[in-house]
């Protein structure tokens, strides 16, 4: 049983270490980070279209989608269509296409649900990055969405207790989902400290940011249970593809960058 643990901590380690260069690159430069959101789109898509046996053409055609979804925001303001129709909308429709389409090859309204939510986290980090200092408020939340699965992983495996979604993921428990609010809010609490932000604030967000990643996991959880995959694929050492190690921000992206629009 021991040997088991230890192999499970170390498999989440290496993975973590492999994420150094990317949060390395997000640091230094924002231009740099959203080319990086364009390849962390294609290869969230590709793996979405592996786990339900997408046909080729569909796997071709959303991929464009989600380069053009993943657009540097400077690119991205500059382009209109032939029509003159600004391209904010042409997304819009885009992306309505792209979940009428799972759901007319899948008739799967749970794989149609998560590519809507994975479309407006794309588009949010864009906007973010969009934003000046954008960069930083990603590395923030990348820093609380870690400490939320960190804390939730190791306090889950320590104390164990009530299963919190069972019929979705049978791994996850109550004192893990606690201690992963722990962990953000300490995280939000740390990042916070000599800034505006108030420590109330910083637990509420904490708090928030928390409930969203834990609600963000549950979704493609339920997602692999209900197309009988256990990982989006085996990329990642300890944390299995893209999609696993990205599903925290599925919701808590959206709701930072809406924040800090009502903010402005």
């Amino acid at each position: 049983m021991e040997r088991a643990s230890m192999s499970g901590t170390t498999r989440r380690l290496v993975g973590a270490l492999l994420f150094m260069p990317i949060i390395a690159l997000v640091a230094v430069s924002q231009p740099a980070s959203q080319w990086l959101l364009m390849a962390l789109a294609a290869l969230m898509v590709l793996e979405f279209s592996s786990m339900l046996a997408l046909p080729m053409a569909l796997r071709a055609a959303l991929l464009m989608d989600f380069v053009l979804f993943a657009l540097p925001a400077p690119i991205f303001a500059g382009i209109e269509t032939t029509a003159g129709m600004p391209l904010d909308l042409v997304i819009l429709a885009l992306a309505a296409l792209v979940v009428g389409l799972i759901w007319a090859v899948t008739r799967n309204g749970l794989a149609s649900f998560f590519i809507a939510l994975v479309i407006t986290c794309i588009l949010a980090t864009r906007g973010l990055l969009g934003v000046e200092g954008g960069n930083l408020v990603l590395l923030a939340l990348a820093a609380a969405v870690a400490s939320c699965d960190t804390a939730a992983y190791f306090v889950g495996r320590r104390i164990g207790g009530a299963k919190l979604a069972p019929a979705i993921s049978p791994n996850k428990t109550r004192a893990g989902a606690i201690g992963g609010t722990i962990g953000a809010v300490a995280a939000c609490l740390l990042i916070s400290s000599g800034s505006w932000l108030s420590p109330v604030a910083a637990v509420a967000g904490g708090i928030c940011l928390a409930v969203l990643a834990q609600a963000g996991d549950l979704v493609e959880s339920a997602l692999k249970r209900r197309v009988g995959v256990k990982d989006s694929s085996s990329l990642i050492p300890g944390h299995g593809g893209f999609l696993d190690r990205f599903d925290g921000y599925l919701l808590t992206l959206p709701a930072v960058y809406l924040y800090i629009l009502a903010i402005q």
